[in-house]
């Protein structure tokens, strides 16, 4: 056991966390994702968060310690040895037991005792697609929600079975992975809260080697769920439309097609750009903040295998598009991706 410092929180942890078969599974990688978090809360100020997978408890003791408007945490895992490590936790940072309670059961199971809470995370070892059907049973309208996947060969489209198997959703390997992967999680949320007469406002996206999505609860979900659609892709050119079409109209490439796939908006820009204020962290953030709202993001490295020539600067790309009057910016899903309304044969002019 080792004691290491987080944010504001100090936790005990296994020499051993990183898999499932350590007696709590603790990621120091995800670090940055949990500080995302707090920046988050302290915008939305809940008074009331459950952390169902808690594992160590590091992201809801950081919550109790660096979120003011927090009241209480229910923290819960199916490990009666994690459970153990979350009391030892809380002792540790000398948090009063009237802020917190600790649960030992199926986080399904916690799900369907339907008590309402204002933040909800949900951070399994893997896919978090089985606790999206129940989840929407401790939601209110205003909820926030925090979702992450670390199944990443799966919604990035290098197994396609799989995403289909866990999320409904037909994937390929695309220049626009990271997205295609935010866009699959956001889709299966949407789908899943739907059943509960809920939808889903994304406020934050980001993918490393995990995808992590963070939202608001609202009621009634048919202006969203217009927005999943069907996306057809060419693999040849990078050529992409919303909607299904067989052929492409750039190279006359056979189009793949992808989806469902949620269309809309990954993140909200004037909530990020309050985030800036409050993040220490800021490159991602800003760039985030000044994204074109446009789906999806071309690779650089991609178009210029395509037409065999090296690839030119990220900037003089983005300034000669908007010089020729489309939206057009970089993304914080991928170094060398432009994010722009432009069709594909525009860009590719630009490029030669």
């Amino acid at each position: 056991m080792k004691i290491v410092t987080e944010g504001e929180a100090k936790v005990c942890v296994p020499s051993e966390s990183l898999t499932k078969r350590s007696e709590a599974f603790y990621n120091p990688g995800m670090e940055y994702q949990r500080d995302v978090t707090i920046a988050i809360l302290q915008l939305t100020k809940p008074k009331e968060a459950l952390d169902p997978l808690a594992a160590t408890g590091v992201r809801g003791i950081r919550i109790l310690l660096e979120v003011p408007t927090i009241q209480k945490v229910v923290f819960n895992d199916a490990n009666p040895n994690a459970v153990k490590l979350i009391e030892k936790n809380l002792e540790v940072n000398c948090i009063k037991k009237s802020r917190y309670e600790i649960c030992n059961k199926d986080a399904n199971l916690l799900f369907l005792e339907k008590r309402k809470y204002d933040f909800v995370d949900i951070d399994p070892f893997g896919s978090p697609a089985r606790y999206l059907r129940n989840v929407g049973f401790t939601l209110h309208k205003d909820s926030i929600i925090g979702v992450t996947a670390t199944d990443s060969g799966a919604l990035s489209g290098k197994f396609a079975k799989a995403c289909f198997r866990r999320y409904g959703v037909f994937v390929e390997r695309t220049d626009f992975a990271k997205e295609l992967g935010v866009r699959v999680l956001i889709t299966s949320i949407l789908q899943n809260l739907a059943i509960h007469n809920m939808t889903f406002k994304p406020l934050y996206s980001h993918a490393n080697h995990y995808f992590r999505v963070v939202g608001q609860i609202e009621y009634g979900p048919d202006k969203n769920l217009s927005k999943i659609q069907m996306v057809s892709y060419c693999s040849n050119c990078h050529n992409k439309k919303i909607g299904i079409e067989k052929t492409c109209d750039n190279c006359e490439s056979r189009m793949k097609i992808l989806g469902p796939l949620w269309t809309g908006k990954i993140q909200d820009r004037a909530f990020v750009q309050k985030m800036l204020l409050k993040f220490a962290r800021k490159k991602e953030i800003e760039i985030c903040s000044q994204e074109v709202d446009h789906p999806f993001y071309y690779d650089l490295h991609h178009l210029s295998k395509f037409l065999k020539i090296s690839s030119p600067k990220i900037e003089n790309v983005i300034e000669t598009l908007r010089k020729h009057g489309f939206a057009a910016s970089r993304t914080h899903l991928c170094a060398t991706g432009v994010k722009t309304n432009a069709e594909i044969r525009d860009i590719l002019k630009i490029f030669k």
